[in-house]
């Protein structure tokens, strides 16, 4: 085998960089499947296939959350440089709104029956606001308006999402949070004047820290408001202290301040991302031109940020993917080119006993990988094990803290005079108490999924060797491979970690630097699993509704009225007595709306697709290694059957396809490389 020829992808951390290695490894994908085809390597193809359509329909999505009036539409407007949201100073609905670039203004309504609508981009605040009795009708109906606009910054393949305001009907913090685990990075603005308002700090405790705060960036929105600019500096530190303070508070509680789980959560969150800008000041400067203004309102260099931060952090983790696809795929075709160049001029005893002992080797392969696939299922009744307790106390642990919540309220005579708002305060607290178990739970269940995951793909990795170096061995019996040329055979590995790699979320940095094993990939896992299990929704992992503590509230306040109780406590009972009776309430409420639940059964589900999609990846970048060498060496029995002997043109054709395949794995080589340094430049600037 020839020395693989270098040609690097010079990587840079802008959109245009993405772009640019993007379209290279495309094209290099396609002339990979092109030649596997020629090659009869047909398991191949699908697999190229599927990151080719992946890595073409990719677009950073950036998620814009924050309360109503807090000029969230304005922020938006200026980073697209134009008018095109409706101004937060309307009320909104519970609708997402998605901005992504097209040639011709253009609004495509989704309605939550799945019926769509193009509808003109003029009359969007129909379909999303509510400013009439029928545009509140309407927009009840709609799940997703996604506006298509000729905007420069969503041509770099970036979606902004609107959503709605944090501080309106329950039902917009659900919607909100539902597409937070899939987005690329979430921007909270909060305004400068009044930062973290209640329903802010409750969001931003409750929720954002249940997801990777990694990917949060804080908007701090209004510093033109300011008479002197280090007013505004001084709140904008003010503010990042307060996150950090909440940071450090949440992980103590979760972790135990001398915990080393503390210490790896503390540096991986690192120092929260906060910017002060003017929306406002940053939309009139790019209307008009005005250079000035658009210092003054620091939005260039919030700009900036978001670009390194979507390019460098969350681009170049999404890349590592067709890299490994490429290395993976290129060294396959190496080594069929190998085998088929020197096999066919073989004695035909020395190419017998060869072949029979590579079957066999691959027969046995086969039998171990059934092996892991059954192993994987015993994984997955492991950790069935570990989360029964958790879910055997979940019921009990959300009574728990309703009763907490109940007994520290203050309430005073003076409140007790009004029943219905006396019991308003109770059920908000309540509320908020079971939202916090809730979450806590939920967390330690999904905790314990993890780590059984993380474990179970370590393990997995000593599987992925032996593949390795099977196939190695195969391809030795035919091929003298030079110790020079190790390092290629060795990439073969590649395609099982870069699958698993896709899975778990870990993006790309196990392969090509196999040496970090699990312990290297798991630094950046924790925000990575809410795609699986919806991080920051209330037990989501379980089955309960995000809007179950609210649920639990209503209904206890319901049977609290029901009985009567009101008028009893409200005719000189002491206060004491009317904390009871509302106990009383809600646990029967809480006893009721569980046991219409199946948290167990839901939890069982979770972690049997977990696992079972990792055996089905296991299962699909195996069957797809072993068939093709398979077939390879059963291609060529058939060749020496037949006396065929390779024609000089197929040898040059031979020599052709080595010589871009070697091209092309050079290239990628190169790029895993540039992508690894900029991944671990990240997680160090973070620390």
């Amino acid at each position: 085998m020839t020395a693989v020829e270098h040609t690097e992808i010079n990587y840079q951390s802008t959109f245009g960089g993405v772009q640019k290695a993007i379209i290279s490894l495309v094209g290099d994908l396609k002339q990979l499947k092109k030649i596997s085809r020629e090659l009869n390597l047909d398991k191949s193809i699908p697999l190229i296939d599927d990151v080719i359509e992946r890595v073409q329909n990719k677009s950073f999505s950036v998620a814009i959350v924050g309360e109503f009036k807090r000029g969230k539409s304005t922020f938006i407007n200026a980073l697209l440089g134009r008018d095109i949201l409706p101004s937060d100073i309307l009320p909104c609905s519970a609708t997402l709104n998605r901005v992504t670039y097209g040639v011709t203004p253009a609004v495509k309504v989704i309605f939550k029956d799945g019926k769509e609508e193009e509808v003109a981009i003029d009359r969007l605040e129909d379909y999303v606001t509510k400013l009439t009795a029928e545009s509140e009708d309407t927009a009840a109906n709609v799940k997703e308006a996604i506006v298509s606009y000729p905007v420069h910054y969503c041509q770099n393949n970036v979606d902004i999402i609107d959503t709605p305001g944090l501080n309106d009907e329950s039902n917009m913090d659900e919607v909100t949070l539902s597409v937070l685990p899939q987005v690329d990075a979430a921007i909270m603005v909060i305004l400068a004047q009044s930062p973290f308002g209640e329903s802010e700090r409750r969001f931003l405790e409750d929720k954002l820290l249940s997801n990777d705060l990694g990917r949060i960036i804080f908007v701090v929105n209004g510093i033109d408001n300011f008479n002197r600019p280090g007013d505004a500096d001084r709140v904008i530190g003010s503010i990042q202290n307060r996150i950090q303070k909440m940071v450090i508070d949440r992980a103590k509680e979760e972790y135990g301040e001398n915990s080393p789980e503390y210490e790896v959560y503390i540096k991986k969150i690192g120092t929260p991302k906060v910017f002060g800008i003017s929306a406002y000041q940053a939309l009139e400067s790019k209307q008009t031109g005005d250079a000035e203004l658009l210092a003054s309102s620091r939005f260039a260099e919030f700009e900036a940020s978001l670009e390194k931060f979507l390019t460098e952090e969350r681009g170049a983790t999404f890349l590592q993917v067709p890299v490994n696809r490429v290395i993976a795929s290129a060294n396959e075709i190496l080594k069929t080119l190998d085998i088929q160049e020197n096999a066919l001029g073989m004695k035909q005893q020395e190419f017998q006993s060869k072949y029979e002992n590579s079957v066999a080797e691959i027969t046995d392969l086969r039998e171990k990988n059934a092996q892991e696939m059954n192993k994987i299922d015993a994984a997955a009744v492991e950790v069935k094990q570990r989360v029964r307790p958790l879910v055997t106390q979940f019921p009990e642990q959300l009574k728990q803290s309703a009763i907490t919540a109940i007994d520290s309220a203050v309430i005073d005579l003076q409140e007790l005079k009004n029943p219905r708002s006396a019991s308003e305060k109770l059920g908000r607290l309540v509320s908020s108490a079971i939202q916090k178990s809730a979450q806590q739970q939920s967390e330690k269940i999904q905790k314990e999924i993890e780590i059984g995951l993380v474990k179970e793909v370590s393990r997995l990795e000593n599987f992925a060797n032996d593949v390795v170096g099977t196939l190695q061995n195969i391809e030795m019996q035919f091929v003298s491979i030079e110790a020079s040329t190790k390092a290629n055979t060795n990439a073969t590995g590649e395609g099982i970690t870069a699958a698993l790699a896709v899975f778990t979320g870990f993006g790309g940095i196990w392969s090509g630097y196999q040496e970090a094993g699990v312990k290297g990939a798991a630094v950046g896992a924790a925000g990575s699993f809410g795609t699986f299990f919806a991080a920051g929704l209330v037990a989501g992992i379980i089955g309960l509704p995000f809007t179950f503590p609210v649920v639990i509230a209503v209904g206890a306040l319901s049977v609290f009225t029901g009985r009567r109780l009101v008028q009893k406590v409200f005719g000189g009972e002491q206060i004491q007595n009317f904390k009871n009776n509302y106990k009383k309430a809600a646990l029967t409420e809480i006893e009721n709306r569980l046991g219409e639940a199946r948290l167990e059964q839901n939890a069982n589900q979770q972690i049997n697709e977990t696992f079972d999609k990792l055996k089905q990846t296991v299962r699909q970048e195996v069957d797809a290694l072993l068939d093709n060498t398979q077939n390879t060496l059963t291609d060529i029995s058939a060749k020496r059957e037949r006396d065929e002997v390779m024609t000089e043109q197929e040898r040059e054709d031979i020599q052709e396809m080595r010589k871009q395949t070697e091209r092309i794995l050079g290239s990628a080589q190169g790029l895993s490389r540039q992508l690894t340094q900029k991944i671990n430049l990240a997680e160090k600037l973070a620390d």
